[in-house]
């Protein structure tokens, strides 16, 4: 089953700075507030507008869902940063009117019908809008390049990085390896499925593993989850995914149970390929 719509390859990582946030009153020179944020975040904005940003993530693809199946959204010498923007006070600026600054050019959001969440967390959100005023806005950058004058900018203010993104902005992301990924062999009418994944960074930064799983057969061609985490730099992290429930009711469908046969194969897609798993379905 090869629905994979992989669209590019590049390697993965993270800023690591997922949570530090900058907000403040006054004028558009004026030092961020340093209260309840990462004191070396750093802000400015026009009193008409307040605007909190964070940093969601740093990472060399996003998962997208298209009709019936998780694709990756990667383009060689690209990384995807993805920030969470939440007005404050004053009118909301529109999403189109929000760039970010990198290597001397303004980048305007990229645009999707929609994206699976981010996070770790496994927390889906909205796309920001001048509409609901909160959300997330992703922007696709050249891999690597010059940061010292990064900014996200909109009329009437900006946000810049803290010199540890600045950081992870100038270097290529750290290139991670799949150790494995496994699923039960047999799963029960009924049950669910659960997946395990350990992914390895040997390099001196923080990664973030996106990717994808598909199924195939039992119901038709479906997403069931997507991956995103972050894995510590010089470290191999193994966790758990939840999958779906076996579960469809009718006579016919019995006689499937327990033949020896496959019934369901999960396809797992990340930036640097993919695989595939058989699973029998069995009587409890």
């Amino acid at each position: 089953m090869q629905r994979r719509a992989v669209l590019g390859l590049c390697g993965a990582g993270l800023a690591g700075l997922a949570g530090c946030s900058s907000r403040q009153e006054g004028g558009a020179d004026t030092p961020a507030s340093e209260t309840a944020v990462s004191p070396t975040a750093t802000a400015t904005t026009h009193s008409e507008r307040e605007l909190t940003v964070e940093l969601d993530a740093l990472q060399p693809a996003l998962v997208e869902l298209d009709t019936d199946y998780y694709r990756l959204v990667a383009e060689r010498d690209r990384q995807y940063l993805v920030l969470s923007v939440s007005v404050v006070s004053g009118s909301p600026p529109s999403r189109s009117a929000l760039r970010f600054r990198f290597d001397g050019t303004d980048h305007a959001p990229k645009t999707w019908e929609r994206i699976p969440a981010r996070g770790s967390d496994g927390s889906d959100d909205e796309q920001y809008s001048g509409e609901n005023g909160s959300g997330w806005v992703a922007f696709e950058i050249p891999a690597t390049g010059d940061a010292s004058d990064a900014a996200l900018v909109w009329p009437g203010g900006e946000w810049r990085p803290d010199d540890r993104l600045r950081e992870q902005l100038d270097a290529p992301l750290p290139s991670l390896s799949l150790d494995g990924w496994r699923v039960a062999e047999t799963v029960p009418l009924g049950g669910t499925t659960t997946f395990e994944l350990t992914v390895r960074n040997e390099e001196d930064r923080t990664g973030w593993f996106v990717g994808g799983i598909n199924a195939d057969g039992w119901f038709p061609h479906r997403p069931v989850a997507h991956v995103s985490r972050q894995i510590p730099a010089g470290e191999t992290v193994t966790w758990e995914v939840p999958g779906e429930s076996i579960d469809l009711p009718g006579e016919s469908w019995s006689e499937r149970v327990g033949d020896g046969e496959a019934d369901v194969h999960y396809e797992l897609v990340w930036p640097d390929g993919d695989e595939s798993k058989p699973v029998r379905v069995v009587d409890e």
